[in-house]
């Protein structure tokens, strides 16, 4: 669906030039919800403006569906945005215009009648939840809102791709999860191809099928969004990772815990599936006679399956301890002795 060929973004000024992105590679499959993750300045903005042509790459080959993007015409250009459409932060709504008038504005200038128009308007209002809502200007909605109203401006002209540039970053945590769970149902139901920039691990973790992590213009790990979970490689997706599951707290509980009892193997549990919600402490008290204290744990959600953590602190022999290992891995549970 989008393949993303060894681009690069170069930005010149009089004094420097800024590499903003840096011979990426990407596959982004038809129907998938990819997410694009990087702290500030790793390149992720710059990245999804290539996507619909409002930047051009300096050197690559962006192909979304059968168009390379950079060699469309104008006119091209112009008529492919309307298939691979785009929501912002800040939601960019004209407000003099009611919501209905703001999701008939790319209508308008696509040519349609006014019957059209205020049809497929109709249409949006109901798929994004704004019925009796239609008449009111943007300084009478909530932030939540007015993002709907860009979702549905956004799919007026029945896009193949939506991008979404920190679509839920100005929205506070409840709002991002009804934002979050309305771009799923709206993947079902159109089978929309949504890529998304966030530095929030959060809402990666919530909705995408598969992510990339960025830093300095470069990807640096790209995996489906449990595997990240569960396994990562890069220092920056480790403290995504960490910071989602706030793992800080624990990790100098653990310190202290080594200090007053300098004997203990502390090991760090990890679920997935319906074996994050399984009694495997209390199985490992019966079978190996151990007494275990538990530290901390933790359970969350991707869009497709449960994972979680558990540590503990156990007196425990070597021998023994690779019996442990062994039955846990019997029910799919990795474990890591904290160092």
């Amino acid at each position: 669906m989008i393949d993303i060929l060894k681009v690069s973004k170069i930005f010149e000024t009089k004094s420097q030039k800024i590499e903003a992105v840096k011979d990426v590679s990407l596959t982004i499959d038809k129907g998938e919800i990819f997410g694009i993750i990087g702290y500030s300045g790793a390149g992720k903005s710059t990245l999804i403006r290539l996507l619909n042509g409002l930047e051009l790459p300096t050197s690559g080959e962006i192909i979304i569906g059968d168009d390379s993007i950079g060699a469309l015409s104008k006119k091209e250009l112009r008529k492919k945005r309307q298939k691979v459409s785009m929501i912002f932060q800040h939601f960019n709504l004209l407000w003099s215009r009611t919501v209905k008038e703001n999701i008939m504005m790319p209508l308008e200038i696509a040519g349609l009648k006014k019957e059209e128009r205020e049809k497929r308007a109709d249409e949006l209002i109901d798929l994004v939840g704004l019925r009796g809502r239609e008449h009111n200007y943007p300084s009478e909605l909530s932030g939540g809102q007015k993002q709907r109203v860009g979702i549905a401006r956004a799919l007026s002209n029945r896009p193949e791709v939506l991008l979404c540039d920190e679509a839920t970053s100005a929205l506070d945590p409840e709002t991002t999860e009804e934002v979050l769970n309305l771009l799923l149902e709206i993947r079902e139901t159109l089978g929309l191809t949504i890529v998304l920039i966030t530095h929030e691990m959060e809402v990666i973790r919530k909705i995408c099928d598969r992510a990339a992590v960025m830093e300095d213009g470069r990807v640096v790990e790209v995996a489906p969004v449990l595997k990240l979970f569960q396994n990562p490689e890069h220092g920056v997706t480790k403290r995504f990772v960490r910071d989602d599951i706030d793992d800080e707290d624990t990790e100098l509980q653990i310190e202290s815990i080594k200090k007053t009892f300098p004997n203990a193997t502390i090991l760090k549990l990890g679920f997935v599936g319906t074996g994050a919600r399984a009694p495997i402490v209390s199985m490992l008290v019966k079978k190996f006679d151990l007494d275990i204290n538990i530290l901390s744990g933790n359970i969350k959600n991707t869009n497709e399956e449960s994972y979680g953590h558990l540590y503990i602190a156990v007196n425990i022999t070597e021998e023994l301890l690779y019996a442990v290992i062994d039955e846990l891995s019997k029910e799919n549970v990795k474990v890591e002795v904290a160092q």
